[in-house]
């Protein structure tokens, strides 16, 4: 099953690289590159030694090789005038003129995995039950100093992966910052280790939460969909 190409992702660019690797058996990883674990079966990196990625994680490679059944494949060059070059590429205003400063690449779909729903946000399984989802991301970019807006509301089940700079995603018990009640840090290449959300009767539940950016930031947001 050699993935003989990537397939690059419309948000691709000079920017920030992005592709995504199908059924990959032993791709070459020649650059530093920040890989994301996308399916629900391990995926597999290293160079002499392999290791296991988990399901919803990632890591940065610096060579070696990368297997996996679903794969993004995250590059940067440089980090000189990400807000500018964001903005030049085209990337969304989320809020307008009138808010925090938060960009929006295109999203871009990226493939279906089979899930069962409980099992990946930690609940009890009874019974198991295996689910087609479809995967869709895109990348945001926010200045240092950013709270990118406390929300509660998502009809999918939701991860973040780190590209460049510092951030954090926070949780809150109330649409209030003095609200907060867990602070994860995330530095560039690190995904929040478990979806926010809980399965209530089939819809996704989520607690106030938000992004913050700590420096400026690119950070990748991951998106699953019930079929």
């Amino acid at each position: 099953m050699n993935v003989i190409t990537a397939e690059k992702l419309n948000f691709d660019s000079e920017l920030v690289g992005a592709m995504v690797l199908r059924d990959a058996d032993a791709f070459p990883i020649t650059e530093r590159t920040t890989v994301v674990n996308l399916a629900q079966t391990d995926a597999y990196v290293g160079t002499t030694q392999l290791s296991p990625l988990p399901p919803l994680s990632s890591t940065v490679l610096v060579s070696g090789t990368v297997s996996g059944e679903l794969l993004l494949a995250l590059t940067v060059a440089d980090e000189v005038g990400q807000e500018q070059r964001a903005r030049a590429l085209g990337w969304l205003d989320f809020y307008g003129a009138d808010g925090p400063v938060l960009l929006k690449s295109q999203q871009d779909t990226v493939g279906t995995v089979t899930i069962d729903r409980r099992a990946v946000l930690h609940q009890p399984v009874l019974p198991s039950n295996p689910e087609r989802f479809t995967v869709k991301a895109n990348l945001w970019f926010s200045p240092a100093g950013t709270d990118c807006g406390i929300h509660n509301l998502h009809p999918f089940i939701e991860v973040h992966t780190q590209v460049t700079g510092l951030g954090r995603m926070q949780k809150f018990d109330d649409k209030r910052h003095d609200a907060l009640y867990e602070d994860q840090l995330l530095s560039p290449g690190t995904t929040n280790p478990i979806p926010f959300c809980i399965d209530v009767d089939g819809e996704f539940t989520y607690p106030w939460h938000q992004y913050r950016a700590d420096t400026d930031c690119i950070w990748l947001a991951l998106e699953y969909h019930a079929i």
